[in-house]
């Protein structure tokens, strides 16, 4: 068992529930908490075990870092005077997401001996987030009402609930979870599947009969296509070849798979535009990554009942990282209907407006 530094040894992570809107990358920090002695002790097998806090926005987190250098260093005898400020500091620096979570990861190794990760996310909403460390309570008073009474005395807490007594509490907040794992292999298996791990089961067949690719596919369907009227609109539509306007038409999408990415081909009625589709890495950690040209825009697959929405949460140009407010503003989604893959796509931008927008059905090609 090794040592570290609180609020100095510091990691990015990304919280990521499959099929559900990720948090942003979040930079934690390692804290001094009861867990770090406790958890060897309930599990001996542990090697390690490391607990941080990734306190928003991150220059308020990287200020507190510097502070804990110049503890280490003896620069300062201690923070507890900076409490108040800290305080009063971190309610003015309160942009953002109005959004938390937390993670649980394990590695180990599988039975052929290759590493394995297995990860627990949890995302809360709102003020959804500061209801958890209270639903402990709540879920030990569902089981004594239940008749299964805890044993008497004091002791640490750690075993006396399972993750399935809390399944009704998040249920009743706006607090989502799942579980993903990453091994080795993970790069022969489709892409989306990776992406949306046991959520991908959840999709309407013909979403999964589309996104099932493990070398080539080809379909073919119809589409309605509007472009955006603005000059600013036309010259980006026309730079990444989207489509003319027009009803009723023809439209077909070739799909190839190789080395774990994904490269599309969409025609128009004759005229085509290309992408690469890959799992992001990074900041961009579970996100759909798709490359126009110099253009690499990060988005989340969001499933909800009927569709499964994709949501642009990062983009850059030429790999430079773009400010979000700068972002062009799409509305795509995939929905099953008629037993048929159908899409949904806007794109636009406050400056230009509606630059395109298309929608239509697909059919595989067999």
């Amino acid at each position: 068992m090794g040592s570290g530094h609180a609020l100095i040894d510091s990691l990015r992570y990304t919280i990521a529930p499959p099929g559900r809107l990720p948090l942003h990358s979040i930079r934690f920090s390692l804290v001094d908490v009861p867990d770090l002695r406790l958890l060897p002790e309930l599990w001996p097998s542990l090697r390690s075990v490391w607990i941080g806090a990734g306190p928003v926005p991150d220059i308020w987190h990287r200020a507190l870092n510097a502070l804990a250098w110049l503890v280490r260093l003896k620069l300062l005898p201690s923070l507890a005077p900076f409490a108040l400020l800290m305080y009063r500091t971190i309610k003015l620096l309160s942009f953002g997401e109005h959004r938390g979570g937390m993670f649980i990861s394990i590695d180990c190794v599988g039975t052929h001996g290759e590493r394995i990760e297995r990860s627990w996310h949890l995302v809360a909403d709102g003020d959804d987030g500061p209801f958890i460390p209270s639903m402990a309570a709540a879920a030990i008073i569902r089981r004594c009402l239940d008749g299964r009474l805890p044993a008497v005395g004091a002791r640490p807490a750690a075993t006396e609930l399972e993750l399935g007594d809390y399944a009704a509490l998040f249920a009743s907040r706006r607090i989502n979870t799942g579980r993903r794992q990453v091994q080795p292999d993970d790069l022969r298996a489709p892409l989306y599947r990776r992406l949306l791990g046991d959520v991908w089961y959840r999709l309407p067949q013909p979403l999964r009969a589309m996104h099932d690719l493990d070398s080539e596919l080809s379909a073919d369907g119809i589409a309605v296509v509007e472009r955006g009227s603005r000059l600013m609109a036309r010259l980006a539509a026309t730079i990444i070849g989207f489509p003319r306007a027009g009803e009723n038409v023809p439209v077909s999408v070739s799909f190839r798979a190789r080395d774990g990415r994904e490269y599309w081909k969409r025609t128009f009625a004759g005229r085509s535009f290309s992408s690469i589709q890959e799992q992001g890495r990074g900041r961009c950690e579970w996100l759909l990554c798709e490359k126009f040209g110099p253009l690499n825009f990060g988005m989340a697959l969001v499933c909800e009942a009927d569709r499964m929405r994709l949501v642009v949460r990062r983009w850059s140009c030429f790999g430079i990282p773009m400010p979000a407010a700068l972002a062009p503003q799409s509305n795509s989604y995939e929905f099953a209907q008629d037993g048929r893959f159908c899409f949904h796509v806007e794109i636009s931008h406050p400056i230009t407006g509606l630059i395109v927008g298309y929608r239509g059905w697909l059919v595989p090609r067999t």
